[in-house]
């Protein structure tokens, strides 16, 4: 960990001690998705600004008193007005030959990523995060729990998490949808992990541009990958986009992987696996009734009745 902090000191300007820590945190995070191993084993919690390793600040005092590191009086920001003093890290001297290659790789990406963003920014990604979004609040983030999946480094913008509140408003309404987002099993199954991750902020009250509310932090992510999981080698010829949304939404409920909203969470997923495959949905769909059972029969047959095929899809 002292290597890594020395690495980020020598490469990102204006590094903060809390840029530093998410930093580390997406470094983590990327190192996980790419190679299944952690780069250690320092512990980073769920709290209400983002994962936090509390014991990064320890090893940074550590590595100023051995001289590694130094802290240095500058400004938050070039606006005078908006400006504040801070202590921005710095680092004395930086052998990139301590660590291993993989680890180098890892730790240029998230230079090259993150290194010039605003903590802002930084913040905005790390609290959207799979890891940090399925951890109760105040507990320790897992990686090792999370099923490795493609797109589990990546986010939805701004504008997508938009689009999926307003369609949680509205499922009535069908909008266009911006490009689909990483982390979708292919392109004729156009649901993400992330964006059923982002329904059930959106069920919880919670707004798109905001920093989720520590109250809803914490669903079973396994589950979630696992029920995305299950379109795959669902593409014959005789199974509809419906049949699809089925499987999806019946595995989902079945789970109870959103506790006591893990019903909402599921429908409104298959729903919006249909709007995406050119189904629109007549009424307020989900208060006006529900599906007898949990079983894949009952929920077809009610997305059957509650959907409407458009033209020339």
């Amino acid at each position: 960990m002292k290597h890594i902090i020395t690495h980020f000191a020598c490469a990102v300007p204006h590094l903060l001690e809390v840029k530093l820590d998410k930093l580390i945190y997406i470094a983590h995070l990327y190192h996980y998705s790419n190679h299944g191993e952690l780069l250690t084993d320092i512990r980073f919690f769920s709290l209400s600004f983002g994962p936090h390793a509390p014991i990064i600040r320890s090893i940074i005092s550590e590595l100023v008193e051995s001289d590694v590191i130094y802290l240095m009086d500058s400004r938050t920001s070039t606006d005078p007005i908006y400006s504040n003093p801070c202590k921005i890290i710095k680092a004395n001297d930086h052998n990139k030959n301590k660590l291993p290659v993989s680890w180098q790789n890892t730790l240029t990406k998230v230079e090259e990523d993150w290194g010039s963003k605003s903590f802002e920014d930084i913040l905005d990604y790390t609290t959207r995060t799979i890891p940090y979004l399925s951890t109760p609040y105040r507990m320790p983030i897992d990686l090792k729990t999370i099923p490795l999946f493609e797109g589990l480094t990546h986010t939805l913008s701004l504008a997508q998490r938009a689009h999926v509140h307003r369609f949680v408003d509205q499922p009535k309404e069908r909008p266009e949808w911006p490009a689909l987002v990483d982390g979708c099993v292919n392109e004729s199954d156009p649901v993400s992990v992330n964006e059923i991750a982002e329904i059930y902020l959106a069920l919880q009250g919670n707004l798109p541009e905001k920093i989720p509310s520590k109250d809803t932090l914490g669903f079973d992510a396994q589950d979630v990958v696992s029920a995305v999981r299950t379109l795959i080698g669902k593409h014959e010829k005789h199974l509809t986009a419906i049949d699809k949304a089925a499987h999806l939404t019946s595995f989902l409920i079945n789970s109870m992987s959103f506790k006591n909203y893990s019903g909402r969470v599921a429908l409104m997923t298959g729903l919006l696996y249909l709007s995406r495959s050119g189904y629109s949905f007549d009424g307020d769909t989900l208060e006006d009734s529900w599906p007898e059972e949990n079983d894949f029969e009952s929920v077809r047959g009610w997305f059957w009745k509650a959907s409407i095929k458009a033209e020339g899809k």
